[in-house]
């Protein structure tokens, strides 16, 4: 069977982009240009020939106008805009890692020396500022001064994932413990892994601290702000031990230890598209004149707030359960809403996340295809083959969450508060009454079913 007029089109076009392609590697330059220019003039759409076109110059304005050539072809090209953002000055090549680089991680043995980079002290009285989250601005705890904090919604924070990825910054992530010596009171504390917002446990400052491996890891670029005080959330917590139908009766009184912890969680949010290209049999037709027929065709997705937790400490499990987040209150990050309210940066790295992410998509996309391929039809032996990622973006979000855990006769039950809606999830005892009489109602209510049946269906007597 013989190739058409497209194909053989497309056919000679990526024969004299390998050519050229070649030809820039050996340094044959002029000969280079010419086999890439004549590839872009029988396809006009081959975004890696005008890609590589850049290579044969290194006049920047003619770079920049090759590269904008490449994406305007495909605007999903990751070569051709980490090319133009180097022209353009907004990605360093020095910090672009080569293709296979391993980075290792640090494994520091001693903490890190962490210095203050923001005292929250007030102007008035010198009091420890603290960030209120009825007011959502800074409060004295000692006179009531409040500072105003300028809200700006988290509009155009998105990065670019291929601009990031091939640099070092996104492999890297939290892994040295911090010691800082408080500028109030002189005294040094140990701090976990990674902490960003801390209180001095001797004198009650609120400080924003900072350490060499802060350079070395992404900067969030989002926040919410923590929405509950301490004494909402152990109402909410009280709530949610005396609920429940299968909760022993004495849960809510006998729960001890369950004081929960306040922490701003690091997560990154992707937003992309996605296309999938898939195949199956498709039922046309009804009743007898129904049949199978072998179709093909791509859907594409749009995800937008794709979530991704940024730490190991919290299981995805509770994390998950707790969601949504409402991401439309996400404002740009700021450091004044961590004061007097501990933060963490991520120790889950970008490129890790964004590989977790992408599997997770892929999944839903393949599930939602049953429904999406053929819309009102009856679809089987899917085959769902090329996954097509476009224009990933990510961010990384600081979300308020409170953590702890309760006691209960002889165990330990973890706990989790969503604190932006106050959503609460942990685990909870069953009492094994309850579920014994539950299973006994069900058994009886199977027999009398049964015996109704029986009575209603069953053989006449005979006369």
């Amino acid at each position: 069977m013989g190739t058409g007029p497209e194909q053989q089109r497309r056919e000679a076009a990526e024969q004299r982009f390998q050519l050229g392609r070649l030809a820039v590697k050996e340094g044959r330059m002029a000969e280079a240009r010419e086999y890439l220019f004549r590839a872009v003039e029988i396809d006009q759409e081959h975004s890696d020939a005008r890609l590589w076109l850049s290579a044969t110059t290194t006049d920047a304005a003619e770079q920049k106008k090759f590269l904008e050539w490449a994406l305007a072809a495909n605007p999903a090209n990751p070569e051709a805009r980490r090319g133009l953002a180097i022209v353009q000055g907004r990605l360093n090549p020095q910090d672009v890692l080569p293709p296979g680089t391993d980075v290792a991680a640090r494994l520091p043995t001693e903490p890190e020396a962490a210095a203050a980079k923001q005292v929250f002290i007030c102007p008035q009285c010198g009091g420890a500022m603290r960030f209120d989250p009825h007011l959502i601005d800074l409060k004295c705890e000692r006179c009531g001064h409040v500072r105003v904090v300028e809200e700006k919604p988290a509009k155009d924070v998105e990065q670019a994932l291929d601009l990031t990825l091939p640099t070092e910054k996104a492999h890297r992530w939290a892994e040295a413990e911090r010691r800082m010596v408080c500028q109030q009171c002189s005294a040094t504390t140990m701090f976990p892994v990674g902490q960003t917002s801390v209180e001095c446990p001797f004198c009650g400052s609120a400080v924003f601290i900072a350490a060499r491996e802060d350079a070395d890891i992404l900067p969030p670029q989002a926040v919410i702000p923590m929405g509950f005080e301490a004494e909402e959330v152990k109402t909410i917590m009280r709530k949610w031990l005396g609920a429940g139908l299968l909760a022993p009766d004495d849960l809510g009184r006998l729960a001890r230890g369950g004081n929960l912890r306040p922490a701003y969680v690091p997560f990154w949010v992707f937003e992309t598209t996605l296309t999938r290209k898939w195949q199956a049999y498709v039922a046309e037709g009804s009743g007898r004149n129904r049949r199978w027929v072998w179709q093909s065709g791509e859907h594409i997705f749009f995800f937008t707030g794709e979530l991704q937790r940024g730490t190991k400490i919290l299981s995805a499990d509770l994390l998950e359960r707790i969601e949504p987040f409402d991401l439309e209150k996400l404002v740009e990050y700021q450091p004044e809403y961590l004061a007097g309210w501990p933060a963490a940066t991520y120790d889950i790295s970008l490129a890790q996340a964004s590989l977790d992410a992408r599997e997770k998509m892929v999944k839903k996309a393949k599930k939602q295809l049953q429904h999406k391929a053929a819309p009102g039809k009856e679809v089987r032996d899917l085959q769902v083959s090329a996954s097509d990622f476009g224009g990933v973006t990510y961010k990384q979000a600081l979300l308020p969450v409170w953590v702890g855990a309760y006691h209960y006769r002889g165990k330990w039950y973890r706990l989790l508060v969503n604190g932006q809606t106050g959503k609460i999830s942990g685990d909870k005892p069953i009492d094994s009454v309850k579920v014994a009489l539950l299973i006994l109602a069900a058994v009886i209510v199977i027999i009398i079913l049964a015996f109704l049946i029986a009575f209603l269906f069953g053989p006449t007597p005979s006369p």
